[in-house]
Protein backbone atom coordinates (compact mmCIF):
# COMPACT_ATOMS: atom_id res chain seq x y z
CA UNK A 1 0.00 0.00 0.00
CA UNK A 2 1.23 3.44 -1.16
CA UNK A 3 1.59 6.66 0.84
CA UNK A 4 -1.91 8.03 -1.14
CA UNK A 5 -4.08 4.97 -0.41
CA UNK A 6 -3.17 5.14 3.27
CA UNK A 7 -3.79 8.63 3.42
CA UNK A 8 -7.62 7.55 1.88
CA UNK A 9 -7.85 5.16 4.11
CA UNK A 10 -7.00 6.65 7.11
CA UNK A 11 -9.26 9.80 5.68
CA UNK A 12 -12.25 7.41 4.86
CA UNK A 13 -11.72 5.83 8.51
CA UNK A 14 -11.77 9.30 10.31
CA UNK A 15 -14.83 10.03 8.72
CA UNK A 16 -16.87 7.42 9.79
CA UNK A 17 -15.49 7.45 13.31
CA UNK A 18 -17.37 10.72 12.94
CA UNK A 19 -20.26 10.07 11.99
CA UNK A 20 -20.57 6.81 14.44
CA UNK A 21 -19.54 9.63 16.96
CA UNK A 22 -22.12 12.19 15.97
CA UNK A 23 -25.03 11.17 17.84
CA UNK A 24 -23.19 11.95 21.00
CA UNK A 25 -23.55 15.63 20.30
CA UNK A 26 -27.89 15.18 21.24
CA UNK A 27 -26.67 13.71 24.37
CA UNK A 28 -27.80 17.48 26.34
CA UNK A 29 -31.14 17.30 24.58
CA UNK A 30 -32.00 13.74 26.11
CA UNK A 31 -30.11 14.63 29.10
CA UNK A 32 -32.80 17.30 29.65
CA UNK A 33 -35.99 15.08 28.11
CA UNK A 34 -34.44 12.03 30.30
CA UNK A 35 -33.26 13.51 33.12
CA UNK A 36 -34.43 10.44 35.52
CA UNK A 37 -32.49 8.37 33.18
CA UNK A 38 -29.30 6.87 35.38
CA UNK A 39 -27.33 5.52 32.47
CA UNK A 40 -27.90 9.09 30.41
CA UNK A 41 -26.77 10.88 33.69
CA UNK A 42 -23.68 8.30 34.00
CA UNK A 43 -22.61 8.61 30.86
CA UNK A 44 -22.86 12.60 30.84
CA UNK A 45 -20.78 13.00 33.76
CA UNK A 46 -18.10 10.21 32.19
CA UNK A 47 -18.39 12.48 29.71
CA UNK A 48 -17.83 15.59 31.45
CA UNK A 49 -14.89 14.49 33.06
CA UNK A 50 -13.04 12.95 30.32
CA UNK A 51 -13.32 16.10 28.19
CA UNK A 52 -12.36 18.54 30.64
CA UNK A 53 -9.71 16.68 31.95
CA UNK A 54 -8.33 15.70 28.68
CA UNK A 55 -8.66 19.41 26.73
CA UNK A 56 -7.09 20.79 30.07
CA UNK A 57 -4.15 19.03 29.84
CA UNK A 58 -3.67 19.75 26.16
CA UNK A 59 -4.21 23.37 27.23
CA UNK A 60 -1.24 23.48 29.97
CA UNK A 61 0.86 22.17 27.61
CA UNK A 62 0.08 24.54 24.87
CA UNK A 63 0.39 27.60 26.97
CA UNK A 64 4.36 26.81 27.13
CA UNK A 65 4.46 27.92 23.22
CA UNK A 66 3.88 31.17 24.24
CA UNK A 67 7.48 32.54 25.25
CA UNK A 68 8.37 30.54 22.63
CA UNK A 69 6.37 32.32 20.62
CA UNK A 70 7.19 35.33 21.60
CA UNK A 71 11.23 34.28 21.35
CA UNK A 72 11.08 33.41 17.54
CA UNK A 73 9.05 36.90 16.89
CA UNK A 74 11.76 38.27 18.81
CA UNK A 75 14.75 36.96 17.30
CA UNK A 76 13.34 37.89 13.46
CA UNK A 77 13.02 40.83 14.12
CA UNK A 78 16.78 41.67 15.93
CA UNK A 79 17.99 39.34 12.93
CA UNK A 80 16.28 41.51 10.31
CA UNK A 81 16.68 44.56 11.64
CA UNK A 82 20.51 44.70 13.36
CA UNK A 83 21.97 42.15 11.23
CA UNK A 84 19.90 42.73 8.17
CA UNK A 85 19.44 38.75 7.71
CA UNK A 86 15.90 36.66 7.15
CA UNK A 87 15.96 33.16 8.33
CA UNK A 88 12.91 31.76 6.59
CA UNK A 89 12.91 28.62 8.99
CA UNK A 90 12.71 31.06 12.25
CA UNK A 91 10.02 33.67 10.90
CA UNK A 92 7.86 30.63 9.42
CA UNK A 93 8.61 29.02 12.71
CA UNK A 94 6.50 31.52 14.09
CA UNK A 95 3.37 31.02 12.37
CA UNK A 96 2.85 27.66 13.45
CA UNK A 97 3.37 28.63 17.09
CA UNK A 98 1.02 31.21 16.66
CA UNK A 99 -1.32 28.80 15.09
CA UNK A 100 -0.61 26.06 17.63
CA UNK A 101 -1.27 28.37 20.59
CA UNK A 102 -4.87 29.96 18.76
CA UNK A 103 -6.30 26.41 17.30
CA UNK A 104 -5.10 23.81 19.72
CA UNK A 105 -5.86 26.46 22.93
CA UNK A 106 -9.23 27.56 21.94
CA UNK A 107 -10.74 24.74 23.83
CA UNK A 108 -9.11 24.94 26.72
CA UNK A 109 -9.55 28.81 26.92
CA UNK A 110 -13.61 28.04 26.35
CA UNK A 111 -13.37 25.90 29.55
CA UNK A 112 -11.90 28.57 31.72
CA UNK A 113 -14.44 30.74 30.26
CA UNK A 114 -12.17 33.11 28.94
CA UNK A 115 -13.43 32.92 25.46
CA UNK A 116 -14.82 37.09 25.00
CA UNK A 117 -18.40 36.73 25.14
CA UNK A 118 -20.61 39.27 22.99
CA UNK A 119 -23.67 39.04 25.08
CA UNK A 120 -23.86 41.88 27.59
CA UNK A 121 -26.41 40.46 29.57
CA UNK A 122 -25.04 37.32 29.88
CA UNK A 123 -22.93 38.14 33.91
CA UNK A 124 -26.37 39.70 35.48
CA UNK A 125 -28.94 36.25 34.69
CA UNK A 126 -29.20 33.28 36.86
CA UNK A 127 -27.32 30.02 37.20
CA UNK A 128 -30.26 28.66 35.15
CA UNK A 129 -30.45 31.63 32.24
CA UNK A 130 -26.95 31.26 31.80
CA UNK A 131 -27.24 27.14 31.44
CA UNK A 132 -29.97 27.91 28.74
CA UNK A 133 -27.85 30.52 27.05
CA UNK A 134 -24.93 28.10 26.66
CA UNK A 135 -26.98 25.39 25.78
CA UNK A 136 -28.97 27.01 22.65
CA UNK A 137 -25.55 29.12 22.02
CA UNK A 138 -24.00 25.01 21.48
CA UNK A 139 -26.70 24.04 19.30
CA UNK A 140 -27.82 27.20 17.45
CA UNK A 141 -23.73 28.80 16.74
CA UNK A 142 -20.96 26.43 18.60
CA UNK A 143 -22.34 23.16 16.31
CA UNK A 144 -23.11 24.43 12.78
CA UNK A 145 -19.96 26.63 12.88
CA UNK A 146 -17.23 23.71 13.94
CA UNK A 147 -19.21 21.19 12.01
CA UNK A 148 -19.31 22.95 8.59
CA UNK A 149 -15.48 24.16 9.84
CA UNK A 150 -14.95 20.28 9.71
CA UNK A 151 -16.05 18.93 6.26
CA UNK A 152 -14.72 21.60 4.52
CA UNK A 153 -11.64 21.55 5.67
CA UNK A 154 -11.55 17.93 4.85
CA UNK A 155 -10.57 17.37 1.43
CA UNK A 156 -7.60 20.28 1.21
CA UNK A 157 -6.15 19.08 4.38
CA UNK A 158 -6.60 15.40 3.01
CA UNK A 159 -4.89 16.46 -0.63
CA UNK A 160 -1.90 18.37 1.50
CA UNK A 161 -0.95 15.69 3.45
CA UNK A 162 -1.37 13.24 -0.06
CA UNK A 163 1.18 16.06 -1.82
CA UNK A 164 3.25 16.58 1.81
CA UNK A 165 2.72 20.18 1.27
CA UNK A 166 5.56 22.52 2.16
CA UNK A 167 6.34 26.07 2.47
CA UNK A 168 6.33 28.09 -0.61
CA UNK A 169 9.73 29.35 0.17
CA UNK A 170 12.65 26.48 -0.70
CA UNK A 171 14.20 27.07 2.57
CA UNK A 172 10.77 26.79 4.72
CA UNK A 173 9.53 24.79 6.75
CA UNK A 174 8.23 21.68 5.17
CA UNK A 175 5.57 20.98 7.09
CA UNK A 176 2.28 22.81 6.09
CA UNK A 177 0.15 19.90 5.76
CA UNK A 178 0.51 19.66 9.89
CA UNK A 179 -0.49 23.17 9.84
CA UNK A 180 -3.35 22.69 8.07
CA UNK A 181 -4.43 20.00 9.99
CA UNK A 182 -4.56 21.70 13.17
CA UNK A 183 -8.35 23.60 11.29
CA UNK A 184 -9.51 20.12 11.57
CA UNK A 185 -8.15 19.21 14.71
CA UNK A 186 -9.45 23.06 16.41
CA UNK A 187 -13.03 21.98 14.84
CA UNK A 188 -13.24 18.54 16.90
CA UNK A 189 -11.75 20.33 20.39
CA UNK A 190 -14.15 22.99 20.29
CA UNK A 191 -17.22 20.35 19.75
CA UNK A 192 -16.14 18.13 22.42
CA UNK A 193 -15.63 21.39 24.70
CA UNK A 194 -18.92 22.65 23.85
CA UNK A 195 -20.57 19.23 24.70
CA UNK A 196 -19.34 18.82 27.62
CA UNK A 197 -20.25 22.45 28.65
CA UNK A 198 -23.99 21.78 27.35
CA UNK A 199 -24.19 18.66 29.05
CA UNK A 200 -23.44 20.84 32.47
CA UNK A 201 -26.09 22.90 30.88
CA UNK A 202 -28.60 20.81 31.02
CA UNK A 203 -27.54 19.17 34.33
CA UNK A 204 -27.87 22.16 36.21
CA UNK A 205 -31.58 22.96 34.07
CA UNK A 206 -32.40 19.65 35.67
CA UNK A 207 -31.80 20.47 39.08
CA UNK A 208 -28.68 17.85 39.35
CA UNK A 209 -25.31 17.86 40.80
CA UNK A 210 -22.41 18.09 38.07
CA UNK A 211 -18.68 16.26 37.82
CA UNK A 212 -15.75 18.41 39.49
CA UNK A 213 -13.97 20.32 37.01
CA UNK A 214 -10.22 20.40 36.49
CA UNK A 215 -7.73 22.33 39.57
CA UNK A 216 -7.82 26.28 38.86
CA UNK A 217 -10.81 25.79 36.72
CA UNK A 218 -13.58 28.28 38.12
CA UNK A 219 -17.19 26.79 38.34
CA UNK A 220 -20.01 27.24 35.69
CA UNK A 221 -23.52 28.47 36.28
CA UNK A 222 -22.71 28.09 40.11
CA UNK A 223 -23.23 23.99 39.92
CA UNK A 224 -23.21 22.16 43.30
CA UNK A 225 -20.90 19.90 42.57
CA UNK A 226 -20.27 15.97 43.12
CA UNK A 227 -17.18 14.23 43.58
Amino acid sequence: MDWGETINLLARFLKGAGWVFLPFLTLPFLSLLMSDNGFISRLSSGIIRTVDTVLYGIGEIVKWTLPVLVLTVALSVFAKEIFDTTWTKLFESSQYFHAVVIMLGAAATLLMNQHVRVDVFYDKMTPKQKARVDLLGFYLLMMPVCLTLLWASQTYTRFAWLDQEGSVAPDGIPYKYMLMTTIAVFAVMMLAQGLSISLRAAKVLNGQPTPERPRNVPPLFHEERVE
